[in-house]
């Protein structure tokens, strides 16, 4: 009795994708939970980095890393995280939208994953990187940090921002857009008590600006990067958590509709069997 071939082997393909987004959820999420405890343990440290450069700028007069009043950047690098692989829902097509509003056609890039080198392929490239190892570190960072200082210092360019995506916590990341320089001096607090945030810098604020910028852009390079790489873990456990999902009420309405066909063929042959029967006896 052949019922439904079609939908059975249909039914067959559609278990089997179930199986290896299962598969692939549980890779996703072994991953994210190895890689988010990592940044999460770091994320106090590029936090005070980041405070500590914002003071400095505070005090500084002027200065080349410092961005002036009402600043338009000319020419910008950017730092593009995107995945070295697919299947992660949303995560490449947020970041490129956010970069589509503001990239121009002269600008620099460094992009950060496969994905990021096939998508900016016609923009020139400072460097690039294809695929983040799960062991980035400090030091793999500065090969690209200085780059980017480098041709910030040459006035190659006027501008570097990262576009990341933010790690808030398994169920939550935000695209960004980040201007690492010129830093962008922060207002003061209303209920700031002036007195007590006067902080002296030896010899000057600017001087200990320019010596400390590399480590600054470093350990923000490093940071946007181990946030992306954990973002984009927990984005691919979502995703082939909803294909899972997905897959296996796909194969419950098909299942259904499998048995239902069967059941209507197998009363069909009883009725022709009883039909044939009975013209027998007559």
């Amino acid at each position: 009795m052949a019922v439904g071939i079609k939908l059975k082997k249909e039914l067959e393909s559609i278990k089997g994708i179930g199986k290896i987004t299962n598969a692939m959820q549980l890779v996703a999420m072994a991953k994210l939970k190895k890689s988010s405890g990592l940044i999460l343990n770091s994320k106090n440290y590029f936090t005070e980095v980041y405070k500590v450069f914002n003071d400095i700028i505070q005090s500084a007069e002027r200065s080349k890393y410092q961005a002036q009043n009402n600043f338009e950047p000319k020419k910008t690098a950017w730092l593009i995280i995107n995945s070295s692989i697919g299947l992660c829902g949303a995560y490449n097509i947020n970041i490129n939208k956010l970069v589509s509003k503001d990239i121009k056609e002269h600008d620099l890039v460094i992009p950060v994953g496969q994905k990021a080198v096939k998508k900016y392929k016609k923009f020139t490239h400072l460097t690039s990187l294809e695929n983040v190892p799960h062991d980035f570190n400090y030091t793999m960072a500065s090969s690209i940090s200085l780059q980017l200082l480098e041709a910030y210092n040459d006035n190659k360019i006027d501008c570097i921002k990262v576009a990341y995506t933010k790690f808030i916590n398994n169920a939550t990341f935000e695209p960004t857009v980040l201007q690492l320089l010129p830093i962008v001096k922060l207002p003061k607090a209303k209920n700031q008590n002036p007195s007590s945030a006067v902080m002296e810098f030896e010899p000057s604020a600017e001087e200990v600006l320019t010596n400390t910028v590399p480590m600054y852009l470093n350990s923000l390079v490093l940071s946007t990067i181990l946030e992306s790489q954990v973002s984009e873990h927990a984005s691919r456990r979502m995703a082939m958590d909803n294909a899972t999902k997905n897959a296996d009420d796909l194969t419950e309405k098909l299942s259904l509709e499998y048995n239902r066909k069967r059941q209507a063929a197998i009363t069909q042959e009883i009725s022709e069997i009883i039909a044939g029967s009975s013209g027998q006896d007559k």
